[in-house]
């Protein structure tokens, strides 16, 4: 009835009147009750905002979509927000006892809630001294680096070394530059983007994904980026061979929650201190990093041509060497087909079987099973031209691949796909969150590499079945998805992140593996065991 009648709970008067109305009709009870309920109205209106917040044990808080920082991601037909900001700032707050209630709004609105006091709490915040005219900030809880992005045919004129020179270049070029509307690029940046003189070169937007939409379409000529985020978001989205990092950093600094002194306090932000310092000594914030970031700069590094054609090397190089066998052992065409799968997909498919994983990677795409088709049609059809004779004597030899005459190139090839296998099984680890990572990053390693060839021998009623006896094959993938499962679980312990630094490591893993192979083969190294 008020809602109808009244304008919010701000005219008592209106339900004074009727209360009188109904006074002489209404029971003596019924009288009572009105009263009161006027009477804790009027109270309610001259209640202080600050006193209403006070005891209150939720916050409300915005997003927007800033993967993998914060992002949505689809669960039997429900979006799930969730992103490492998201999981950090809940957890930090759960600890200290509060609810986080988030709502979907551009950065630039959620800075006008938090001075105005219609939100509470806002993640990723730079510092600078307007933001703290209007809000406490917490103590860092991680760091930014932003970078510029261009498209791949453009990178050359963007030469520059410091972000003076950046403002020169963009000056002296007229550049069209994509920014978010509302964030913070650094003092010089931001005096530049502020210049009246450069308002219409400066392309404002609300996230990144529409940036990158602009600069694909020729609408920007750059735009400035979380290089993390510029990262995740050409890996999701295949922009890669499109778009490159400028390396050069723009601006980098330390990264906040800030609170609303309208609606906060500082024992607020002390409480978040205290527990953002619990997190980190009890090991859940480096699980949260390792559980969001680890995966996308993999997942980035995996993405890249150079490691796909590897990869698929490697695939084509474990069927080959199941071709042989198939020749070896005269198999027919079908055959030929399963021996070459089982080594080149077949420890993928017992590793996502193994951590259940709701879609195997082989059905994921064709390309792998077109690429051992292929190779079996290939193989058939030279054997058919031309007979490919088989070095009976050293055929027998417990190795593995088989050895057969001039397959020193085949051994390369096929120690080449163990490296990348191996990598892959750590990246599967790492995105499936299987703990602890020193565990099951060697052992899914292993298993990727290895446990295809395996089979394919019980398979062939091997009974010395190479893979498992002798050669020293499996343990190549072992040692080295250790090691690299050692470099992310100490990695993880970083504030600073950078796609490059998850490069080296896979190239070194990939290069270490494989030397260790071709040095086990050529000196013909055997397992302890044997």
């Amino acid at each position: 009835y008020m809602k109808n009648h009244c304008v919010e709970n701000t005219a008592p008067a209106c339900v004074s009147s009727e209360v009188m109305n109904r006074s002489t009709t209404g029971t003596g009870i019924a009288r009572v009750m009105l009263w009161c309920l006027t009477a804790f109205m009027m109270l309610s209106t001259a209640v202080p905002a600050e006193s209403l917040t006070a005891g209150r044990k939720t916050l409300r808080c915005g997003w927007y979509l800033w993967d993998p920082y914060q992002y949505t991601v689809l669960m039997h037909d429900i979006k799930h927000l969730t992103g490492l900001d998201v999981q950090l700032v809940k957890s930090v707050f759960e600890h200290a006892g509060y609810e986080v209630l988030y709502e979907e709004v551009s950065w630039k609105q959620h800075q006008l809630d938090i001075k105005e006091g219609r939100r509470d709490i806002a993640a990723g915040a730079f510092y600078n001294e307007d933001r703290a005219s209007y809000a406490y900030y917490s103590t860092p809880y991680r760091t930014e680096t932003d970078v510029l992005y261009v498209r791949k045919p453009d990178a050359k004129r963007f030469s520059f070394s410091s972000t003076t020179e950046l403002i020169s270049l963009l000056d002296g070029h007229s550049v069209r530059l994509g920014i978010i509307d509302g964030f913070y690029y650094g003092p010089e940046l931001m005096n530049y983007i502020h210049d009246p003189a450069n308002a219409s070169r400066i392309i404002r937007v609300g996230n990144d994904v529409a940036n990158f939409e602009n600069l694909l379409d020729d609408k920007i000529d750059a735009f400035v980026i979380d290089r993390l985020v510029g990262a995740t978001l050409a890996w999701r989205h295949g922009w890669q061979r499109r778009v490159v990092e400028i390396p050069q950093v723009v601006f980098s600094e330390s990264i906040h929650v800030i609170f609303s002194k309208e609606t906060t306090s500082p024992e607020l932000v002390e409480q978040f201190n205290a527990s953002l310092d619990q997190i980190r000594k009890d090991g859940r914030y480096n699980k949260i990093v390792r559980e969001y970031l680890l995966p996308v700069l993999l997942g980035a590094t995996a993405g890249q041509r150079w490691f796909f054609v590897v990869d698929i090397i490697g695939t084509i190089a474990f069927a080959v060497s199941g071709v042989l066998l198939a020749k070896k052992g005269h198999y027919s065409l079908f055959g030929a087909l399963v021996l070459a799968s089982l080594p080149a997909v077949g420890g993928g498919i017992m590793r996502d079987v193994l951590i259940n994983r709701e879609t195997p990677a082989v059905l994921t795409s064709p390309i792998y099973v077109l690429a051992i088709f292929i190779t079996v049609l290939v193989g058939y059809i030279i054997f058919r031209i031309r007979p490919y004779g088989v070095d009976a004597k050293r055929a027998l030899e417990p190795s593995f691949p088989v050895r057969i005459s001039s397959n020193t190139a085949i051994t390369f090839f096929d120690a080449l796909g163990l490296a990348a296998f191996t990598v892959i099984g750590v990246i599967v680890a790492v995105e499936n969150r299987c703990q602890p990572l020193l565990l099951w990053g060697p052992l899914l390693a292993a298993l990727t590499g290895a446990g295809g060839g395996i089979i394919r021998d019980v398979i062939r009623a091997d009974a010395d079945n190479p893979g498992l006896k002798g050669t020293f094959y499996a343990e190549v993938a072992l040692i080295w998805g250790f090691l690299l499962s050692i470099f992310l679980t100490w990695y993880a312990n970083s504030l600073v992140y950078h796609p490059a630094h998850i490069s080296f490591a896979v190239i070194g893993t990939m290069t270490g593996a494989l030397l260790t192979r071709m040095i086990v083969y050529h000196l013909r190294i055997r397992s302890p065991m044997y």
